[in-house]
């Protein structure tokens, strides 16, 4: 009797039920971390979103902040300044903290007509604030750094309030 060749389509694979098994859970649970990690993205855990977007006010009402809580390093973030009714024209606004090592600022409304800097404060001058009627600021912020960062922002002579971001690599 002469000898054929095996066919190498039907070669049977020795599978072991142990790591099929193995396998199996893994892309269930890979497909539920997939999962939440969409889901988790869409509602703003690592930038615009529910989840990132904060507003702050402080005790006396008289500053209020809208920001995000969460951001990606080198991309664009929005920080909005609103000053309650200022008493006086010249307004100053103050950010320090970790926020000039932190932020790198690529817009800023309305110029301030005097900038300045000490002690690792950004001083923001208005000589020109409508007494009695709310003043806006608004920054284009860029991160530098990745990580948790604390900010401090207020009005001199006024109130100010701390914020913290995180912000991812």
């Amino acid at each position: 009797m002469k000898e054929t060749a095996p066919d190498p389509r039907h070669h049977p694979v020795r599978e072991n039920p142990r790591w099929l098994r193995f396998e199996s859970r893994i892309q269930q649970y890979g497909a539920y971390l997939l999962f939440l990690i969409v889901i988790s993205a869409l509602a703003g855990l690592f930038s615009h979103g529910f989840l990132s977007d904060r507003t702050q006010e402080t005790g006396d009402k008289q500053l209020l902040i809208h920001y995000e809580r969460f951001g990606r390093l080198q991309s664009d973030m929005a920080l909005a300044i609103t000053v309650r009714a200022p008493k006086h024209e010249q307004l100053v606004i103050t950010l320090g903290g970790d926020f000039m090592q932190q932020y790198e600022i690529r817009t800023l409304q309305p110029q301030p007509d005097q900038v300045s800097s000490r002690n690792g404060i950004l001083r923001l001058e208005y000589f020109h604030a409508h007494p009695g009627e709310d003043f806006d600021l608004w920054l284009g912020l860029t991160p530098q750094l990745p990580g948790r960062a604390t900010s401090q922002i207020g009005v001199e002579g006024v109130s100010s309030t701390g914020i913290w971001q995180f912000i991812y690599p």
